[in-house]
């Protein structure tokens, strides 16, 4: 048994044949690796507090976001040393490349958000969860579950998506400073359009304003089945995305 571990969840019906293809680029990694993995369905919900679950009003990310820390908390105290979670729609394309030998107690990932501005195009630069590692003795992970907790306690109303993912993190980021993966990007929706292409100016500008080379990205899956910023995401946008990254990933996110 590994020290290591990498836990997903997703729904166990009806699932896009790319969301299939997401997770078993994830699993092809961890087997690359050594480590073991660990796959929860919906049972994920069942750890997160009734009343959590009502106030999150049916919204799944933030409902995820809870289930996923208290699954990692699971599973430090069960023996493993290091946990990662890494979100069902994240592909990997280049998992020779894709190293998190991350000299810290725990960390998350960068996001570049590209998305139209006043001229063009605008880069907003924010943390997110969706691919997050916890060492045991780490002094964050029960913090971040309480302020979960915490938050949706304070709401009246609807939530948004990202209240205790990206908008809570990226806010105490710019304070604390975090430890930040650098190999896994974000696709915002005019990324995604320009890797249904194999290029565009957005995929050029995350490409020329990443850090590190990118050897994984995160699909934005929450988006199927909206139109934004004029791009219609669906599933087919999706499937044709991944069989990009799978023959050509390596040379899109290559730095010019």
């Amino acid at each position: 048994m590994s020290e290591t571990l990498v836990i997903q969840s997703y729904r166990t019906e009806n699932i896009p044949t790319w969301i299939n293809s997401c997770l078993g680029s994830v699993r092809a990694w961890t087997s690359l690796r050594g480590w073991d993995y660990r796959f929860f369905g919906n049972e994920i919900f069942e750890r997160v507090p009734a009343w959590y679950r009502a106030r999150a009003n049916g919204c799944l990310p933030v409902m995820t976001d809870l289930g996923r820390l208290i699954l990692v908390r699971e599973a430090l105290g069960s023996g493993a040393k290091t946990v990662f979670w890494i979100d069902a729609d994240i592909f990997i394309f280049d998992p020779d490349e894709l190293r998190v030998e991350i000299d810290a107690e725990y960390a998350f990932s960068r996001e570049l958000w590209v998305q139209p501005g006043a001229r063009g195009f605008k880069v907003y630069r924010n943390v997110h969860n969706a691919f997050c590692m916890f060492r045991q003795g780490n002094p964050f992970l029960d913090f971040y579950i309480h302020a979960c907790l915490s938050i949706l306690q304070r709401v009246d109303g609807g939530v948004p998506n990202q209240i205790v993912g990206t908008k809570l993190l990226t806010a105490m980021h710019n304070i604390i400073g975090f430890p930040l993966m650098e190999q896994v990007g974000m696709a915002s929706p005019l990324v995604l359009e320009d890797l249904s292409a194999g290029v565009g100016s957005a995929l050029t500008l995350l490409v020329a304003e990443s850090p590190a080379i990118l050897r994984a990205v995160n699909l934005c899956g929450s988006l199927v089945g909206q139109k934004v910023e004029g791009v219609s995401i669906d599933d087919d946008l999706m499937a044709r995305i991944v069989e990009h990254l799978y023959k050509e990933g390596p040379s899109t996110f290559r730095k010019r």
